[in-house]
């Protein structure tokens, strides 16, 4: 039996095997089961809860079944936000792997902002950490007027802001930093204290920065989330990934993950260090046109304005801005 061509197989025949490497690995992370594994590690107000708590408390009304990232026929939930992009004037445009909102079961239905971003280095040249601080600043300054108000008829106000995440997960990362999770956070230092009676107010925690630093070895880490996530990302052979994510780290085998997990196999960094041999793009190469993709998406710049520094061929600026596409 001959099997029939796959979208994906044109897919890679049409763009970068780099570009769609990275569009798969959004995919597969897209899932609810695989995100409330990620969630339950990261997001300590759902610490506690189990992994069917947590996939229940991820809010419908934020969750778009969009055509790039679900296939026609398949139901398993997908969470792919309805706003994928900030475009706030005077702030430039900035682009999110992933953004949804998950709902606490309190009984209040406290809301929480979550961002989460696949990346492929943990220093690509800039510090993780920085870039996380301005994406949770943006997703705080883009809530005026949707969750919060500034208007002095409202006696709220500020205080109906929501707390964001901002959770980034790095898959090449050096030896100093693999196989750890670190949390950065907002919290009020007393500088001094002149009066035994103060009261300190503690609820102003409504940012956090997690950077998942990935070990790079599915047997390596003795942590759940990395484990699979090791797993998840590694070049093992896919029906031995498969089995390992089902009995190692109870990921159920839907029939999206199954085919999306086999698809991101087949774009595998294999694939990628193929092309480069081949001198589709020089590993050094890579690196910094990921680095200018990262810059335009952020608003730092414009195609236009690196072509006019004359510093990147046509070629280079070509890639740049179909990666963006």
């Amino acid at each position: 039996m001959v099997d029939t061509p796959t979208a994906l197989a044109s897919d890679i025949e049409k763009e970068n095997l780099f570009i769609q490497y990275d569009k798969s690995i959004k995919k597969v992370l897209a899932n609810k089961p695989i995100l409330a594994r990620v969630l339950k590690f990261t997001v300590h107000e759902l610490s506690r809860l189990s992994l069917q708590q947590i996939e229940s408390c991820i809010d419908g009304n934020s969750v778009m079944l969009g055509q790039t990232f679900v296939d026609p026929g398949l139901t398993n939930p997908k969470i792919v936000n309805k706003q994928l992009e900030d475009d706030i004037s005077g702030e430039g445009r900035i682009v999110y792997d992933l953004r949804f909102e998950v709902n606490l079961p309190d009984g209040e239905n406290t809301k929480i902002i979550i961002n989460i971003e696949a990346q492929r280095k943990s220093n690509p040249g800039y510090s993780i950490v920085n870039r996380g601080i301005f994406y949770i600043a943006r997703l705080l300054s883009a809530q005026l007027n949707t969750e919060f108000t500034n208007n002095g008829s409202d006696s709220a106000q500020y205080d109906n802001m929501k707390k964001v995440y901002s959770i980034w997960i790095c898959m090449d990362c050096p030896e100093d930093k693999k196989d750890s999770i670190v949390s950065y956070s907002l919290k009020p230092e007393i500088l001094y204290q002149g009066s035994n009676h103060l009261n300190v107010d503690y609820t102003y925690d409504y940012v956090g920065v997690v950077v998942v630093h990935l070990s790079g070895n599915p047997e390596c880490s003795h942590n759940q989330l990395i484990g699979m996530l090791d797993t998840l990302l590694s070049k093992m052979d896919v029906k031995a990934k498969k089995q390992k994510l089902q009995e190692e780290f109870q990921l159920p085998m839907t029939v999206e993950i199954d085919q999306e997990v086999s698809d991101m196999c087949n774009l595998s960094l294999g694939l990628w260090e193929e092309a480069v041999t081949k001198g589709r793009l020089e590993g050094e190469r890579r690196g910094r046109l990921g680095n200018l993709r990262d810059m335009i998406l952020d608003g730092f710049t414009t195609i236009d304005k690196l072509r006019a520094t004359g510093r990147y061929t046509p070629d280079e600026l070509d890639f740049v801005a179909k990666s963006l596409k």
